[in-house]
């Protein structure tokens, strides 16, 4: 949907919502910056990438805000043809008129382009070039896929009141994990693949963390051993899932206060064929290696497909309804009579894509590489497509000097963009 260009809108591209709201996207292109070579390098390697955690992480943290409709995109772009990964990040901001959306936009540039020293970003001022890196393809049946957390549902041995079954959600357990072997196999990838990182930065919902030490409580009374049984005489041994249910609870009732972001990961292919499970693994692994606390979902209807595609095409993060519940039975996905306390979907839902400062700057890896390593990344940004009658794919609907771009070349944009 094309909008008329607010003052100031240059290289931001605009979206519409039927309700009259807009989102403004802003993107720059990402290079590493090159280290030089030789056999004595000023710091070594450890030191190198201790520094550069370090300050990924205070560039993550400058860029939180209380505006609760700005999102970060980081995604890679793989290109089959060079061997090399196309690297941008994009910011999602939403306004309730197009001039409110421009003017978030432009108050998120100059901490957005502070980028870190190993870092080299160049502003993408063309809006069709911003159209193209949102939506490079539009993934065919079975070649999307996302990367959750683990929610695991289980039958206790033993009874809490009236319950007996429980379900916890895993954490994404990585401390400042490297992402090359990712990069490496994406570069090697021979289809067109993106991987694309959202975060949504967002506030510890009110009597979440109260909520999860009472379930923590109630799990670590579960995994001790109980009374002696008065029928056999020995004890009742304690629950083994509650055990590892208690032991997340108390980590997310610590972890999950104060500023906080939701997250997606989100991996699509070129094409029908299926996500490469050899990627998606890779991901899983090494954002949650202790605990094999993450999981690659895939969409199971067309409904979800869109979903999935619109996540990914429009910087968004809907619910599969499906997908997302894993292993979930569909009664104890909705409120029931109160009487689902240790499943109580809406503290799972809170649960499934919330991370805090750990989780987040293990998602948010920016490119990098070290002296003798193969050349991953691209350092020079791609200039867009062009159809044959020289007018850039995404600039389709887009009226002349509106500065904004309207579509990706697809007819069917309107069913993929901008939602919750």
């Amino acid at each position: 949907m094309a909008e008329a260009a607010p003052e100031g809108a240059r290289g931001v591209l605009l979206r519409g919502a039927p309700g009259g709201e807009s989102w403004a996207y802003i993107a720059f292109s990402l290079s590493p910056v090159p280290l030089p070579g030789g056999l004595y390098p000023e710091f070594s390697e450890a030191r190198r990438r201790a520094d550069r955690v370090a300050a990924e992480r205070t560039w993550l943290a400058a860029l939180w805000t209380d505006r609760t409709t700005a999102r970060w995109d980081l995604r890679f772009i793989s290109d089959p043809a060079s061997g090399r990964i196309e690297t941008v990040v994009i910011a999602q901001l939403y306004g309730a008129d197009p001039a409110a959306a421009v003017r978030a936009a432009r108050d998120a540039l100059p901490t957005l382009a502070r980028l870190p020293a190993h870092v080299t970003g160049v502003r993408i001022e063309d809006t069709a070039e911003i159209a193209r890196v949102l939506a490079p393809f539009v993934p065919g049946w079975g070649a999307i896929a996302e990367i959750r957390k683990r929610i695991t549902c289980r039958t206790l041995t033993r009874l809490w009141g009236a319950e007996r079954i429980a379900t916890a959600v895993s954490r994404f357990d990585a401390r400042d994990p490297s992402w090359e072997r990712i990069w490496s196999q994406l570069a090697a990838e021979p289809r067109r693949t993106v991987v694309s990182v959202c975060l949504e930065p967002c506030s510890a919902p009110a009597g979440l963390a109260e909520s999860l030490t009472m379930r923590a409580q109630a799990f670590g009374t579960l995994a001790a051993p109980g009374p002696p049984d008065p029928l056999y005489g020995g004890p009742v041994p304690g629950d083994p899932f509650a055990r590892e249910a208690h032991a997340l609870y108390d980590a997310a009732s610590r972890r999950y206060n104060g500023r906080l972001h939701r997250a997606r990961v989100s991996v699509a292919v070129e094409g029908e064929a299926p996500v490469s499970d050899v990627l998606t693994g890779l991901i899983g692994h090494t954002v949650a290696p202790a605990s094999s606390g993450a999981v690659a979902v895939r969409p199971g209807s067309g409904e979800e497909h869109q979903v999935a595609c619109g996540n990914l095409l429009g910087v968004n993060r809907d619910w599969q309804r499906e997908a997302y519940w894993q292993e979930v039975p569909a009664f104890l996905r909705a409120p029931s009579g109160g009487q689902l306390w240790l499943s109580d979907p809406g503290t799972v839902t809170a649960l499934a894509d919330l991370v805090d400062a750990d989780e987040a700057a293990a998602l948010f890896r920016l490119p990098h590489e070290e002296p003798g390593d193969p050349e991953l990344f691209a350092l020079s940004r791609r200039k867009p497509d062009t159809r044959p009658d020289g007018a850039s794919a995404g600039d389709a609907g887009t009226g002349p000097g509106t500065g904004t771009g309207a579509g990706t070349g697809w007819a069917d944009w309107a069913d993929l963009g901008p939602g919750g």
